[in-house]
């Protein structure tokens, strides 16, 4: 049991640390694409995870937060990997 405890913890930890990095900066790269300048994605930083309360004063372009970058770059690498997954699939039947 302990055992099975520690590995869970750290495989965790490295699985998130991984998943978000991957995802931040996939929506780092395609949020400006899409979005044609209009909105950047916000600096990812650890020691600040709660939400600014000065978005207000901020100029354009207007920012988006770290999460929902990490969720945009999530969903493209999903879309992605199923398109390249169809793509190979028809290339072999």
């Amino acid at each position: 049991m302990p055992a099975s405890l520690l590995t869970e913890i750290l495989f965790r930890g490295a699985f998130e640390i991984v998943f978000y990095g991957l995802g931040y900066l996939i929506g780092w790269a395609v949020v400006p694409i899409i979005s044609l300048g209009y909105y950047s994605v916000e600096p990812w930083d650890f020691s600040r995870r709660k939400k600014s309360k000065s978005r207000s004063r901020q100029l354009l372009p207007k920012q988006i937060s770290a999460d929902a970058a990490c969720g945009i770059g999530l969903v493209t690498l999903a879309v992605a990997s199923a398109i390249v997954y169809l793509l190979w699939r028809a290339a072999g039947a």
